[in-house]
């Protein structure tokens, strides 16, 4: 196997055990270890990942986690109580349904304005832990940077009924990528949206057609196409992931799930997640002598807690 591709040493018998222990500690808990539980699955994930020889690490906590969580919960309060406050107040102008229009919108503004903070909050977070060879991924991007690229597109996604998605996709990548970072070296991502769209057009049509059938091939087309795209000190990655390999272990994990009674779907995570990852490749090796570390002390994890937040009251509401 070449040594500029990416391994993964996991095995099913490993991730069961994590699983269970997970599982039983959060239900014990009353769902407080989901914190720690999310950690520790990141931390086998990275420490199973193998790339020229080394291993990754995580070194984030659940502990952080869950005080991002609090922190993230006592943010929203205080702005559920202020839109309260607001409209109580606007209850005392005598005009027509000023109060309940008023507190849509500034509902719709929280979630707008909380949608570039989590994104990059969380990226920061999650890059700043992530370790390789004793340095430290990291993320520079600026919320109001995602804020304008998030806006347009998904205004002009809405507008176009979905047409203009590709194009956001290959925008918001690009900026996404160009401004993470492996120590003091950026990642750098080039796409085109007419090239995305007729992929999308090509899988979504042929998926139609085939019921379903060709959701695999164009799983690949995807992945190949945005691995393909995405380079580090010039060099570029590959990802030579098939359609018909992507299906038969499909098809091979559900049946391993299907017979176990749900027993074997750790050892059918292990299989798709190792086909996935050892078919992307780097071209050639990286110059580790020209990277320094460029650690980030400002990452937390309360955007992480505001998007764990978030999915707790959309479980709830459900």
């Amino acid at each position: 196997m070449s040594n500029t591709r990416l391994q993964y040493h996991a095995t099913g018998g490993q991730l069961f055990i994590l699983f269970l222990k997970n599982m039983f500690l959060t239900v014990v808990t009353l769902g407080i270890y989901s914190f720690w539980a999310r950690t520790n699955i990141q931390k086998f994930t990275a420490e199973n990942l193998e790339w020229a020889g080394e291993r990754f690490s995580f070194h984030g906590t659940g502990k952080e986690r869950f005080i991002g969580f609090l922190k993230a919960v006592g943010i929203f309060i205080v702005l559920f109580v202020a839109m309260i406050i607001i409209q109580w107040v606007l209850r005392f102008i005598p005009i027509p349904y000023l109060s309940q229009i008023v507190g849509l919108l500034l509902y719709i503004a929280v979630i707008l304005a909380l949608v570039p903070i989590i994104i990059v909050g969380g990226r920061k977070y999650l890059t700043s832990r992530t370790g390789y060879r004793n340095l430290r991924f990291g993320f520079d991007g600026k919320i109001i940077e995602v804020a304008k690229i998030y806006g347009k597109g998904i205004l002009l996604t809405i507008v176009t009924l979905g047409i203009y998605y590709p194009w956001f996709f290959a925008e918001k990548e690009a900026y996404l990528q160009s401004k993470t970072r492996y120590g003091n070296t950026n990642f750098g991502f080039s796409a085109e949206g007419k090239e995305i769209f007729f992929l999308y057009l090509k899988g979504f049509l042929l998926s139609i057609v085939t019921l379903g059938i060709y959701y695999p091939w164009f799983l690949a087309d995807v992945q190949n196409y945005i691995w393909n795209r995405t380079s580090f000190q010039g060099k570029k990655f590959r990802s030579d992931i098939t359609g018909g390999k992507i299906f038969v272990n499909f098809l091979i994990a559900y049946l391993i799930i299907i017979f176990t009674l749900g027993i074997g779907f750790a050892w059918a995570v292990v299989r798709l997640t190792k086909l996935f990852i050892e078919s992307v490749s780097l071209e050639a090796e990286v110059d580790f002598s020209t990277i320094s570390a460029q650690p980030d002390t400002k990452a937390n994890a309360t955007a992480e807690g505001l998007e764990a937040l978030a999915e707790t009251i959309e479980t709830f509401l459900s």
